[in-house]
């Protein structure tokens, strides 16, 4: 796979929703808490989020290495490395550790940016439309190698 494909499908199929889900989970939470600027019940947001995107993160695991098997790039191959959650403790500790935080950032974000109203309504319709082309983007660029298909290969 060529270099600027591998970069356009980790562009499109992990980081635009990765940063769509922390935005999901921003709005979600200050969608439903009352009082959402408290930093205690911003930490407990966080953490639930940190576990989401743990949860999340299991399912993106075939892509993952089936992207990784083109990637000659050290530093592609490393990043797509540490969205892996089949990786050591250490390292599964510290993408849920930097989860809390971009989950925490997130939240913090969308309240300083949106509207509740913009929060309560359309917000998360943008997003997931946003979420939903990307990934449609992503996959179409790499079908062939993301098929589970066996005669595609």
């Amino acid at each position: 796979m060529k270099k600027n494909k591998v970069a356009d499908v980790f562009v499109f199929l992990l980081v635009i929703p990765y940063l769509c889900t922390l935005t999901l989970i921003g709005i979600g939470f200050n969608a439903l808490v009352i009082h959402p600027a408290s930093l205690w019940r911003t930490a407990v947001g966080a953490f639930v989020g940190a576990l989401i995107m743990f949860g999340i993160k299991g399912t993106i695991q075939r892509p993952l290495d089936l992207i990784s098997d083109n990637v000659e790039n050290s530093f592609f191959l490393q990043t797509l490395r540490f969205f892996s959650v089949r990786r050591r403790r250490l390292y599964q500790l510290a993408n849920i550790l930097l989860d809390f935080i971009l989950c925490g950032l997130a939240t913090y974000l969308v309240r300083q940016v949106l509207t509740f109203d913009q929060i309560a309504g359309t917000a998360v319709g943008w997003v997931m439309l946003i979420m939903f082309i990307s990934t449609a983007i992503g996959a179409y660029l790499e079908y062939d190698n993301l098929s589970i298909d066996p005669t595609q290969k």
